[in-house]
């Protein structure tokens, strides 16, 4: 069972100049109690075919919480020019949300980005070398992109989702006569034989088909900075550990949708 859904994520300072700062404001629902802490990512691809391209602008964790609907704002610097690629077509790049548990992935809020030169002759003749103080963005908030994962939230679901059947007598004897066999095909200068069962007593196998959790995905967790106070109902208190500062607070639950504040 799903434990935490992204409810709503609005996107301010947009459009903005492409040096400026990333900042969302992001909603989520805690639909059980957490056990671990919840991870938010900031992710821009600056090259579509070469992952090396893609930059992390920042993390946010969240310590475990309660089931509630909460908010904060997250806010990340601009990618770091030095890079990404200066000498190719920078019209359109991608930001990436990724919200992870248990170091899986578990929802994924994508947008395109587009950018050009503020300066209408830059634009008619761009450099050779993309001048990025003169770029301006624009995040394409109306068509995002949203993917979900499915993972394993907690240690007793892996657990419990592996089903095995309890063989049958003829089964058993089956595999008894089967190790049999391979044993004495692995020993040298030893003679064994083996019975054949007649038609009369000849075992029919079925295919059981065991169900399994895929397994947990490997996610580099990014060291934090600084701490910063979430704010909750009363008489609860909860903190994230951020290299920027997000302000979490607890409030009524509200319809999904994506928007853009400017």
């Amino acid at each position: 069972m799903v434990k935490v859904m992204i409810s709503n994520v609005s996107v301010h300072n947009n459009p903005a100049k492409f040096l400026s700062n990333y900042t969302f404001e992001i909603k989520f629902e805690c639909l059980e109690q957490l056990t671990q802490e919840l991870e938010f990512k900031l992710v821009y691809v600056g090259d579509a075919k070469e992952d090396k391209q893609d930059q992390v602008l920042d993390v946010v964790v969240i310590d475990a919480v309660a089931p509630g609907t909460y908010k904060f704002v997250f806010e990340a610097p601009p990618p770091d020019p030095k890079k990404l690629p200066n000498d190719s077509d920078v019209d359109v790049s991608v930001i990436l949300l990724l919200a992870l548990y248990r170091n899986q992935e578990f929802a994924r809020v994508g947008y395109y980005v587009f950018t050009e030169y503020d300066d209408p002759e830059l634009r008619e003749n761009p450099p050779v070398k993309v001048d990025f103080e003169k770029l301006n963005r624009n995040i394409a908030v109306d068509e995002p992109r949203v993917t979900t994962f499915p993972i394993v939230w907690d240690e007793q679901q892996s657990t419990d989702q592996l089903v095995f059947a309890e063989l049958t007598e003829e089964e058993k004897k089956m595999a008894e006569m089967n190790e049999e066999a391979e044993i004495c095909q692995s020993l040298e200068n030893v003679n064994c034989s083996t019975e054949t069962p007649n038609e009369s007593e000849q075992i029919h196998e079925t295919d059981a088909t065991i169900e399994q959790s895929p397994a947990e995905p490997s996610t580099t967790t990014t060291a934090a900075a600084a701490a910063a106070t979430i704010e909750t109902e009363p008489s609860v208190e909860l903190t994230t550990t951020t290299i920027t500062t997000a302000a979490i607070t607890n409030e009524p639950a509200v319809p999904i949708e994506m928007d853009s504040n400017n």
